[in-house]
């Protein structure tokens, strides 16, 4: 065979695979899911949460409707929001999407809302997106509940849980950042109290072990976006930090005496790609 054409037949795989990959990228990136788990904690106590992180102002707000109907259909007991639902790093960037999404959540269940490392970045810059984040935070329904390094006790109709939302300084999301220990945790929110059941937000799982020595009985958690393009048998290919194959990148990890779900959120940024990876939200049922 002529080098020439077996160089054409090799372009022409690749753009043909290009295109797939666009065309598949397209059409998931305007869809989502509903992704459950069942499962017991300590107490066993009885609710249904949902959870959804890393909304990224979702193709500026084209999925607001669909996610709203279906969280009317399922009525969680309560909504959890594990961050990332702006984008803090476009100056071209509105918030509008996230907080109509936000406010409109308020409509259906209880919101609590931890911040991600998006949040954090408009808060140090406040004229971000040209949108200052005062005018940001003011714009969220005043029902919404921030838990940013505090917890709180919630009762759900089959009991209590302990909520902690754990909001890390920005240099624990940096490639070559700190490194997250058990201590630095107690520092931020105080020693684990296991009167009730802790559920923990945590927006990197990066670090989820680190979560579950400290005393999580259950981690939420998202940031990877299910490692963006996702392959079988193999997962997600690189995380936010460009690290290839990261380990907890999507689904759930149940080890030692904590579980942790990781969530490939419902948007994107900077890398507008999904392949193999569905935008959902998390049903974690309580029994």
């Amino acid at each position: 065979m002529k080098p020439l054409l077996i160089i054409l037949i090799i372009l022409g795989v690749i753009l043909f695979g290009l295109a797939v990959l666009f065309l598949e990228s397209a059409r998931e990136l305007h869809r989502f899911r509903i992704r459950e788990y069942t499962m017991q904690l300590p107490g066993h106590p009885k609710g249904r949460i949902l959870f959804l992180s890393d909304y990224h102002e979702a193709i500026h707000g084209k999925l607001n409707p669909k996610v709203l109907a279906k969280v009317k259909e399922i009525r969680p007991d309560l909504i959890l929001i594990g961050g990332d639902m702006v984008n803090g790093q476009s100056p071209k960037e509105n918030f509008t999407p996230s907080i109509t999404l936000i406010n409109g959540l308020v409509g259906i269940a209880p919101v609590i809302y931890a911040y991600g490392n998006h949040e954090q970045r408009c808060i140090r810059n406040s004229e971000i997106a040209g949108f200052h984040w005062d005018q940001y935070d003011k714009a969220l329904d005043p029902a919404v509940i921030r838990l940013l390094n505090d917890h709180m006790d919630w009762e759900l109709p089959g009991g209590k849980i302990r909520i902690y939302g754990l909001n890390m300084e920005y240099t624990f999301f940096r490639k070559r950042g700190k490194k997250l220990t058990v201590e630095e945790i107690n520092r931020l929110v105080g020693k684990a109290d296991h009167e009730l059941p802790i559920l923990m937000l945590a927006h990197d799982p990066t670090w989820a072990r680190v979560y579950e020595s400290w005393g999580a009985d259950l981690t939420l958690s998202g940031h990877f976006h299910g490692g963006i393009i996702r392959l079988p048998f193999i997962g997600g290919i690189i995380s936010p930090k460009y690290e290839p194959f990261p380990h907890y990148d999507y689904g759930y990890y149940p080890e030692g005496d904590g579980k942790t779900i990781v969530t490939c959120g419902l948007g994107q940024h900077t890398i507008p790609v999904r392949f193999n990876n569905l935008p959902e939200m998390v049903l974690v049922t309580l029994e």
